[in-house]
């Protein structure tokens, strides 16, 4: 039986700017287990990443932020 996806919120530390985030965004979603990821233009600290929690966990998606080079937190799930 399929686990429904999760979707959890990464804050990034760092001001980032459009295009640094757009490749975030990009990156994140080539990672393996990730479904979805969203960073909302009013809240640009806010990250979403919806994810297969049969492939990957919440710890490993925010070590996937981090080895790109971002400082975060994980905030929560949805």
């Amino acid at each position: 039986m399929s686990r429904k996806n999760v979707e959890i919120v990464v804050h990034i530390d760092e001001t980032l700017s459009q295009p640094d985030l757009d490749e975030l965004e990009c990156s994140l979603c080539d990672d393996y287990g990730i479904e979805k990821v969203h960073i909302n233009p009013t809240r640009r600290h806010l990250m979403l990443v919806d994810f297969s929690p049969e492939n990957i966990n919440s710890m490993q998606v925010l070590d996937y932020v981090k080895n790109k080079g971002v400082h975060a937190e994980l905030i929560g799930g949805i």
